[in-house]
């Protein structure tokens, strides 16, 4: 290998550009590589630079008190770390130490580029610059530049112009960031060690409950008393992780690297992971060979690599195996946890690292976690300066490799001690793998537990209100579930999916949910639940940690009844649920008064819709025969009356017709079909365009519009919604209208109908489809108000929801679903 390197490194250093290769690790900077231009230009030589800072070789100018070189090029190189990309520097005056010790006024134009690693980290960074000295003193002296280097200095000087004033702001926000940085840094540090004082207070006295023989605790208090110790532990693991990552920034972490069997260890680590991998129904495959010889290692920060690495590939995997390897390369020893589980976007590969971050629309077994554990290990990694690289297929599966460098010739020579780690004596329960292997016990419960279950209670009442309890964290969904089961009838789901399968076997009284959920949570479960119609009125309480009237508010505003914020009391939960059950049994007694309210009405207009049309006929058959037969006995003034006669005839038997038509709907049968909506849009179309010929419309119907429904009802819905189209487009120029697909609504296939005609405020919105109900001017726009209201019926019907948007001469927008293969038809 070393052959094969020796070339490209002699082609580096014989490169005529001014070149300077860095590693990243701020402030030091060291220089590792350089070309030869650039000692020349320098006054610098090969031993004088590799190895040492780069601001230790360059620094300002004593002499120049205005100098701000060496502040600009480190705050270049800052960003250059920051942001992973170029940066481009204004020309700086940087002056040069002379071999005699004295400086020489230089002027450069400067561009510092990262390398990455397949990761995406810096691993080096390009340090390219070039003189223009001679440019800069030209251009001050007033010369006339040759034609050469004319378009250079138009160039650099523009660019130092436009560059100045950034590069002021950059410097400014970069001091603010420090400020920020060291601010929750102290943050960080002092909350963490605040938390760990009421914790060993909270830790000690739960184990001596559970532990002391003298007193022993009843099943039900015990089972309580292990929650609180579980939670704690929990909370301990978080707080040492921010502690952590506090000694990290101010630089504090100590490490102690001694030798260290690692495969001995790691297959230790992972042989306490085995009973919860079992349980989830995968297979944990442990490979970790005997090196021949131990690393240096800090034991502490070795397991919390191992463990926060297997934690995360249990989160994600569903199926197949986690594969543990350590194996040792010729001057290296490797760790590769891999797993077959979702994967990671190819997009967020670089980002996996960062602190606090998260993978975006990626399931797991569940959304808890702050986001530091893959930060924690980058850290960790680099403390013993070794590398840590993730690839990684969607629905493939991951692969986390960590690879530390042998012997203890590249760690600081004051941490390393050559006396080998002993093995520990037994495992304390408040420590890091407790906690992580505690965490993973409870994530495979979840994958344990059935995804919707009936909470069993000693005596079983008839009629007590049923409650849906859904929360993905197993222990509160225990509880809560407890606290409900004396009063209730109480149903649990482990996820917003899981509930949404379960009123497929049941209808609750009240939905209970969690916010932060896999698969779907508890704002997508409340969406789907007010866009069917057979759940729009169910009360939902929504539970979150993000406390803040925001919070709440962004909950109510989302269609929440009620939002309670964790940590609440079993008091306030109670008080809230019995509230909402009892609001519920009475908008059911009024929903069902009001249902064979509108049965009545719908009856009643159906018989008077019929015993009026009788006359109707009898006024438009004496009217029509007065008109024909005493045309020439009549006046200009009867025979007006005679018109308007007819007219409003004729508006009284559509609107007859069409109160006919809405209480045939409210007691027809629907049908479960396959219907071409986009066949039904065109003969709509084609038949409306045959009517009123003189107009010239462009129809846009988007092809392979499907559903499944009632066909003729469908196609009343559609030809009130393109008539309606057809109808306020009558007074637009260059009129449109489109027929086509929305998308999906609560996972059913929905479509709109839209124009640009006269539109509407979205303030009457609530009114429009509402029988009888009139948006626009009678005069300007003909009709009788049902078209809508029927359109909303049929929806309806087959379980889905109609929907607006629009503005006043600007068009409006009508979607509709058709969930028929959920709605109970």
């Amino acid at each position: 290998m070393q052959q094969d390197v020796l070339p490209f490194r002699q082609l580096f250093e014989q490169s005529p550009d001014v070149l300077l290769v860095l590693l990243p690790d701020a402030p030091r900077f060291t220089m590792v590589a350089a070309t030869r231009a650039r000692y020349a230009a320098t006054h610098t030589t090969h031993e004088q630079t590799i190895g040492r800072g780069l601001f230790e070789l360059f620094p300002d100018n004593p002499d120049d008190a205005a100098a701000t070189g060496m502040a600009n090029l480190r705050a270049s190189l800052d960003r250059v770390l920051a942001t992973r990309a170029p940066d481009t520097m204004a020309v700086q005056k940087y002056d040069i130490r002379m071999p005699d010790g004295t400086f020489t006024v230089k002027y450069w134009s400067p561009k510092n580029l990262p390398v990455l690693s397949d990761s995406g980290e810096v691993q080096y960074i390009l340090h390219r610059v070039e003189d223009v000295t001679e440019l800069v003193r030209a251009s001050e002296a007033g010369e006339e530049l040759r034609d050469r280097t004319f378009a250079m200095e138009r160039e650099v000087i523009s660019r130092s112009r436009e560059l100045h004033a950034a590069n002021q702001l950059l410097r400014d926000a970069n001091a603010k960031l420090g400020e920020l940085d060291a601010a929750k840094t102290a943050f960080f540090s002092n909350v963490s060690h605040e938390f760990r004082t009421p914790l060993t207070l909270m830790l000690g006295p739960l184990e001596d409950c559970l532990v002391d023989a003298a007193t022993p605790l009843a099943a039900a208090h015990k089972d309580r008393v292990e929650l609180a110790q579980e939670s704690a532990l929990r909370l301990l693991k978080l707080v040492n992780a921010l502690l952590d990552f506090s000694r990290f920034e101010a630089g504090r972490m100590q490490a102690s690297f001694a030798p260290l069997d690692v495969g001995a260890l790691t297959a230790e680590l992972a042989g306490m992971f085995q009973s919860a991998v079992d349980k989830a129904g995968i297979e944990l495959v442990v490979s970790c060979a005997r090196l021949s010889e131990p690393a240096f290692v800090d034991r502490d920060m070795w397991e919390k690599i191992v463990t926060n690495l297997l934690s995360n590939a249990f989160k994600y995997t569903f199926e197949g195996a986690i594969s543990v390897r350590v194996h040792e390369e010729p001057a290296s020893v490797v760790l590769e946890i891999e797993d077959t589980g979702v994967g990671i976007p190819e997009a967020e590969l670089p980002k996996v690292f960062e602190r606090f971050h998260r993978v975006p629309g990626v399931t797991g077994r569940t959304h808890e976690g702050t986001g530091i554990g893959l930060s924690l290990v980058h850290e960790l990694v680099r403390l013993h300066g070794g590398r840590i690289d993730v690839a990684s297929t969607i629905g493939r599966g991951t692969t986390f490799r960590v690879e530390l460098r042998k012997g203890f010739a590249h760690l600081p020579a004051g941490s390393v001690s050559h006396e080998s780690s002993s093995p520990r004596t037994g495992r304390d329960e408040t420590s890091h793998v407790a906690a992580q292997v505690a965490e993973v016990g409870r994530m495979s419960q979840r994958a344990a537990d059935a995804a919707v279950e009936r909470r069993a209670v000693a005596s079983e009442e008839a009629g007590r209100a049923r409650v849906l309890v859904v929360d993905d964290n197993p222990d509160v969904r225990e509880y809560i579930a407890g606290l409900l089961a004396p009063s209730y009838e109480v149903w649990t789901a482990v996820d917003g999916q899981a509930a949404l399968e379960a009123l497929a076997t049941f209808t609750p009284d009240l939905v209970v949910s969690d916010v932060m959920m896999p698969r779907l949570d508890g704002v997508g479960l409340l969406q789907a639940l007010r866009n069917w119609q057979s759940t729009q009125q169910l009360p939902v309480i929504l539970l979150s940690a993000r406390a803040g009237e925001e919070a709440t508010i962004e909950g109510l505003d989302a269609g929440a009844d009620d939002y309670l914020v964790k940590p609440f009391s079993a008091r306030e939960l109670l008080a809230r649920v019995r509230t909402h059950v009892q609001l519920a049994g009475r908008r059911r007694a009024w929903m069902a008064e009001l249902e064979r309210a509108n049965r009545e009405l719908d009856a009643f207009s159906y018989s008077v819709s019929h015993d009026l049309r009788a006359p109707l006929r009898a006024i438009e058959g004496f009217s029509s025969a007065l008109a024909e037969d005493c045309t020439d006995l009549l006046n200009d003034d009867a025979k007006m009356y005679l018109e308007r006669i007819g007219k409003n005839v004729a508006r009284m038997t559509e609107l007859i017709d069409d109160l006919l038509e809405l209480a045939r709907i409210t007691r027809a049968t629907i049908g479960h079909d396959p219907v071409d909506i986009s066949a039904l849009a065109r003969e709509l179309a084609s038949e409306l365009q045959q009517l009123d010929p003189g107009r010239s419309v462009q129809i846009e119907i988007e092809a392979g519009l499907c559903a499944r429904g009632d066909r003729r009802l469908l196609r009343i819905a559609l030809a009130n919604l393109i008539g309606n189209a057809w109808k306020y487009t009558s007074r637009t120029e260059a009129a449109r209208i489109e027929v086509g697909r929305h998308g999906f609504d609560a996972g059913a296939p929905s479509f709109f109908v839209r124009d640009n005609g006269a539109g509407f405020d979205m303030a009457n919105a609530a009114r429009l489809f509402t029988p009888f109900q009139r948006l626009h001017d009678a005069k300007q726009f003909e009709g009788t108000g049902i078209g809508l209201a029927t359109v909303q019926r049929i929806i309806h019907r087959h379980g889905g929801r109609a929907w607006a948007d629009a503005a006043p001469n600007r068009g409006a927008t009508l979607f509709f679903s058709l969930p028929t293969a959920r709605a109970s038809l």
